[in-house]
């Protein structure tokens, strides 16, 4: 009897291994699995400087394909989707929504709405996702940021992730005397041609080098953002070095670096700041702003 009962178990346990059969449940996407590092950077490289693609919709289809299951996805899978959503229109390139794309693979309703669950499951999800949370004082301060980011991408072209990065950076998480007492996120100056509110703080320059010295003041954290945009559009040597023409923040943080926002270099004279940028927007997410807003802009 035991023989009877023993041999059917181990062939269905054997018929298992071999078809690939998982115990992925399929109801919430299995983010144990899933490479985040891979998504995102695979999903960068595809959107180039073209247009932002959310690794989010990819990671959220490719969960639906693979029936939950990441350990087995490849490369080119990866970049068969993030193709997907790029589509080249004249001499620029433009972003596939969503609904677009599940058509184009041919989707069942249901799969459908399990990618939108998916997606949904990502939400506060990323390489950091214990800083990811609704409710992280990190999520607070992006969330509000976000709204004002927006509009200056929209006036200026400086994509949202880099303004955020860029106040994340510059002012420890709004941490700073400039930022929690006079609303100024990115330490500028009051030269000669700010003609607002202003307070002399001290600051060092020059290493060890101590001195007194005008810093601009803000009525809230939103005209700062609006100015620092401002400053940036002002001044050719940022539009001389294309930063206004890029379409995708590795892009921009590089010409932002090479136009000399930041002097900042490590030990073997190897500059820090685009590097720094990009780092703070893969951590918490910050270009999946900037492919929504590109979304936008095709309705």
């Amino acid at each position: 009897m035991k023989n009877k009962i023993f041999i059917p178990i181990v062939v269905i346990l054997l018929v298992a291994l071999y078809t690939g059969v998982s115990n992925y449940s399929l109801k919430e996407i299995n983010t144990e699995d899933l490479d985040v590092s891979k998504f995102i950077e695979i999903a960068d490289e595809v959107s180039e400087n073209k247009a932002q693609i959310n690794w989010k919709y990819v990671a959220s289809i490719i969960g639906v394909i693979q029936k939950n299951n990441f350990k087995s996805v490849d490369t080119d899978k990866i970049k068969y989707i993030s193709n997907l959503f790029l589509e080249e229109s004249t001499d620029e390139y433009k972003l596939n929504n969503l609904d677009l794309v599940l058509d184009k693979l041919n989707l069942k309703k249901k799969e459908k709405n399990r990618v939108t669950n998916y997606i949904e499951d990502l939400k506060y999800f990323g390489l950091k996702p214990e800083r990811l949370g609704a409710d992280t004082k990190y999520t607070k301060f992006i969330d509000n940021l976000k709204d004002d980011a927006i509009d200056n991408y929209k006036t200026y072209k400086v994509l949202p992730s880099i303004t955020i990065a860029q106040a994340i950076l510059e002012s420890g998480w709004g941490e700073s005397s400039l930022a929690k007492d006079y609303n100024n996120l990115f330490g500028i100056k009051a030269d000669i041609y700010w003609s607002g509110s202003s307070v002399t703080l001290e600051t060092t320059e020059f290493e060890d080098t101590k001195i007194n010295d005008k810093f601009r003041k803000y009525d809230n954290q939103g005209d700062s953002l609006k100015d620092h945009a401002k400053f940036l559009a002002e001044n050719k040597r940022y539009k001389n070095n294309g930063v206004f023409d890029m379409n995708t923040y590795i892009y921009q943080a590089k010409a932002l670096e090479k136009a000399g926002y930041s002097t900042a270099m490590d030990e073997n004279g190897k500059k820090l700041y685009a590097s720094r940028l990009i780092e703070i927007i893969r951590q918490y997410n910050l270009q999946i702003i900037d492919s929504e807003v590109q979304s936008e802009n095709l309705k």
